[in-house]
């Protein structure tokens, strides 16, 4: 591993980071300043004034009346898949194909870094990011919450809830860092990490928008991602699912396609 590489990539990548995490964070805040100890009847009233179809697509139609749940299901459930697939998706394309595509992986080459310590370094920072970027998230709610509503999270399970989407992001990122490894030029990396995630969330939102085709739900990979299972305490499932997303990360940063 490189470590001259690896604080180049923070230097390159932390404004979009930074950005996104500062978005999200608001959004996060937002969220948990709408919960109401007392009821939801404000949040059914507002939901009420949305196409059923569409609450169902984004997994809104059975909003949580815990804090805990109103956050799995109001965050956790589409919210998850904008901004910090955008980081995703952009410091994966920049770890490699970027430096492919510019030239720069020739002089990176030159040092006395092999191929393999380059790919290497660039998959723990494609990891360390997002894992951090939850990880700051984590800390961020507890402290919302217990600043706003004392005593109402679950923090275990809160906990274990960003373990299971940093796992899930895991498997996210190791879909555009083999993109970006693999693709001659830039433009079919970021295509491929663009398109990839973003197929397997529509699947998972047609899914979710009518019952007769649930089945094309289960055709996404994000169909291993279920917070409300996790709300329920459905804890094999998510022990399963939190498995195969690893093993699915693995293989995908694991290819030999990085080191040749």
């Amino acid at each position: 591993m490189s470590l001259p590489l690896f604080f180049s990539n923070i230097k390159n990548n932390r404004t979009i980071w930074l950005i996104m995490l500062v978005v999200y964070s608001f959004y996060f805040t937002i969220i948990i300043s709408m919960f109401d100890p007392e009821g939801m009847e404000a949040w059914d009233e507002m939901l009420g004034m949305m196409p059923e179809g569409f609450l169902q697509a984004l997994g809104w139609d059975m909003m949580g009346t815990t804090l805990t749940g109103l956050i799995g299901t109001g965050l956790y459930g589409f919210l998850v898949y904008l901004f910090p697939m955008v980081v995703s998706i952009v410091v994966n394309h920049r770890l490699l194909a970027t430096h492919i595509d510019k030239g720069s992986m020739a002089y990176l080459l030159s040092t006395p870094n092999s191929r393999k310590t380059v790919a290497v370094t660039q998959a723990v920072y494609s990891l360390a990011s997002i894992a951090l970027f939850f990880t700051l998230v984590t800390g961020m709610g507890i402290g919302v919450s217990q600043a706003m509503f004392p005593g109402e999270l679950e923090i275990g399970t809160f906990v274990i809830l960003n373990l299971y989407v940093i796992v899930n992001y895991f498997a996210i990122g190791g879909i555009g860092f083999l993109a970006s490894s693999i693709a001659h030029e830039s433009k079919h990396s970021l295509g491929i990490g663009v398109g990839v995630p973003i197929g397997f969330l529509v699947l998972q939102m047609l899914g979710n928008s009518n019952p007769d085709y649930s089945w094309i739900g289960n055709l996404s990979m994000f169909a291993l991602f279920d917070p409300e299972k996790l709300i329920d305490g459905n804890t094999g499932f998510v022990g399963l699912s939190m498995a195969a997303l690893l093993v699915i990360a693995a293989l995908l940063y694991g290819r030999r396609d990085h080191m040749v």
